[in-house]
């Protein structure tokens, strides 16, 4: 054993003393451009395992539901000098890139060792709305600004609708994978009256124009439900907010099979009315970190009762969203947007995965239903 030490310290000593250089050499980065009305999608031949931003300018992330894909886009506009990004993917292949601003940047997403077509570039106006018609299930949606308004038609898994928020100058785009894990990237430029306004993407491929939800529920499915938890009352869950004079707050949480129901109050205790604009439901890290691009995940909604389009001044209006099943994984929130219209009196509530578990079954067993309907028998003799 001590002759053996004593030969491997004799090589080392011997490469020491023969004065052969190590050799160094450099990878050279490749260059890219990110903007701030654009994502930029890096898409590789492999899952992604590891990858570190050099700054702080830069905001990006792995794509959750598609491994091989990195997000990019610029933290904020015009920021001076330039950055690097490093990138190891599950064939052991290590990628070096270094980044700058670009207002108008030449591409919006780059096929690693692969062909990237320049995207088409589609109108988005304001008062109609732009529909994508995709060939199988849309599984992942990123839009490159806020100018834009992006969600799935309801009932139906593979075409978005898309609307300007407001007019644009800069053109914004949208990246979408489907179920079959295909690509697909399209500029989006505002124009004031489109006239084009629905498009069939790869349409040899598209089978059926709509791939209906099988969750959907019919009209009659839909009446059962409001009749079975217009029955129920109110629950105090603690689950409530208030901003300028509105309360907003959730009185019970109810699921029937696949379909989770979320059933609300919003209370106007002020002497102005309240215009609902638009309401969003979607998972989002619970804490955001810096160099970690904001990643929402929508969840569509699929139906509403009394759907509370104004409330009146010191009147309240309570109303139901039912959305696809779901739970929020850890360390993740499903946020509730509630926004006004032409005001500030907006809402931003943050619902964790333990509420989600405790919800009720929207229909009874026969025995719970009876006692149910003794109760509301009580209650009325008390309430004459």
């Amino acid at each position: 054993m001590r002759q053996n030490r004593i030969y491997i310290t004799g090589i080392f000593l011997l490469s020491f003393l023969s004065g052969k250089a190590q050799k160094i050499e450099e990878l050279t980065a490749i260059p890219l451009e990110i903007g701030y009305e654009k994502t930029l999608h890096l898409i590789f031949p492999t899952e992604v395992k590891y990858y570190s931003i050099g700054g702080d300018y830069v905001i990006g992330e792995k794509v959750t539901n598609c491994p091989e894909i990195i997000r990019l886009k610029a933290a904020e506009e015009n920021f001076p000098g330039e950055t690097n990004l490093s990138v190891v993917t599950a064939d052991t292949k290590f990628y070096s890139y270094a980044i700058r601003y670009n207002a108008h940047p030449k591409e919006s997403y780059m096929r690693i060792n692969g062909e990237a077509p320049i995207p088409h570039i589609l109108p988005v106006g304001k008062d109609k709305q732009l529909f994508l018609i995709f060939p199988a299930t849309v599984s992942y949606v990123d839009y490159g600004s806020t100018n834009v308004k992006v969600e799935k038609a309801e009932g139906v898994d593979n075409i978005l609708a898309v609307k300007a928020m407001r007019a644009y100058t800069e053109d914004t785009n949208i990246s979408v994978v489907v179920e079959n894990g295909k690509f697909y990237t399209f500029d989006l430029r505002y124009v004031p009256a489109p006239e084009r306004f629905s498009f069939v993407i790869d349409k040899e491929d598209t089978q059926k124009v709509a791939i209906l939800d099988e969750k959907e529920r019919s009209s009659e499915q839909k009446e059962r439900i409001r009749e079975a938890i217009g029955k129920r009352l109110p629950l105090d869950l603690g689950l409530k907010d208030k901003n300028a004079g509105m309360e907003f707050e959730i009185e019970n949480i109810f699921i029937d099979a696949d379909i989770l129901l979320l059933r609300m109050t919003l209370t106007n205790r002020t002497q102005i009315g309240y215009t609902t604009d638009f309401m969003r439901f979607y998972i989002q890290d619970a804490k955001i970190r810096k160099k970690t691009a904001v990643q929402q995940l929508e969840q569509n909604i699929l139906f509403t009762f009394d759907y509370p389009e104004e409330i009146p001044a010191h009147e309240s209006r309570t109303f139901t969203v039912a959305m696809n099943k779901f739970t929020i994984p850890d360390k993740k929130r499903l946020v509730i947007e509630i926004q006004e219209k032409n005001g500030g009196r907006h809402f931003l509530y943050k619902l964790k995965n333990k509420s989600l578990l405790d919800a009720e079954e929207v229909f009874r067993n026969r025995e719970q239903q009876e006692t149910e309907e003794e109760a509301d028998r009580i209650l009325r003799r008390i309430a004459r």
